[in-house]
């Protein structure tokens, strides 16, 4: 069994810039597109137009967004991200196949005046699933401390959505700011997570999320599964 890397406070910064890094990144590409098609939207009402307009930000962003992340922490923290380019490769896959199970959303979205609705769903899926693809293609013993944060960090993300959406924040605003903000949450709350997780196995000495740890008697089970195989061998050899 591998011993974890503990993670040091440089590593967590480092994380944290290539979080905002890929948000800011996903940002600009939705400012290009925003302003592109900005004239020929038209203006107070939703049609097919705007909704279209809506998913190509929606995909570029994300797209932009995700794989900037991925490859920024991949050079800051080599180390533990060493699989570049497979990283890459699955995180737009993901992205790619996620753009087009959300295009019927999308349309569905229009009957039902919730499309801004959709697109924050589409926003907040890419990333969770873009940070999970992270984690468990950094080691497989480990992957499940990344499940955790990264879960813990959707929630935290969530949570922070229905505040600002709370507070009436512009939609545009929220529309600029969500990216890099979702990118660090995550980054963040995945850092903390698993600091706190260090000091835990360093004081009590109990590796529970390596996935080797055996926490619920499997071991017994394979033990009693081995010596059936063996009487069964012994049996047929009779």
């Amino acid at each position: 069994m591998n011993e974890k890397r503990p993670l040091t406070f440089s590593l967590f910064l480092l994380r944290l810039l290539s979080g905002f890094t890929g948000g800011i990144a996903g940002t600009l590409a939705v400012f290009v597109v925003y302003f592109l098609f900005l004239s020929l939207l038209p203006a107070g009402e939703e049609t097919s137009l705007s909704v279209f307009f809506i998913i190509v930000i929606a995909f570029l962003g994300t797209l932009t967004a995700n794989t900037v992340a991925a490859l920024m922490v991949s050079f800051l923290d080599s180390e533990k991200y060493s699989r570049r380019k497979t990283m890459l490769t699955q995180v737009f896959l993901f992205n790619l196949i996620l753009f087009f199970l959300t295009i019927p959303l999308y349309m569905l979205g229009i009957t039902l005046g919730i499309t801004e609705g959709i697109a924050a769903m589409h926003l907040l899926l890419s990333a969770f699933v873009s940070a999970l693809i992270l984690e468990i293609l950094a080691g497989y013993e480990y992957s499940l401390v990344g499940v955790y944060s990264v879960s813990l960090g959707i929630f935290v993300t969530i949570g922070l959505a229905l505040v600002a959406m709370s507070l009436e924040v512009e939609s545009v605003t929220l529309l600029f700011a969500a990216m890099p903000a979702v990118w660090v949450t995550l980054q963040l709350v995945s850092g903390i997570t698993e600091l706190i997780y260090d000091n835990f196995l360093r004081f009590y000495g109990v590796d529970a999320l390596n996935t080797k740890t055996d926490l619920g008697g499997d071991s017994e089970v394979d033990v009693e599964d081995e010596e059936e195989d063996n009487t069964e061998d012994e049996t047929d050899g009779e």
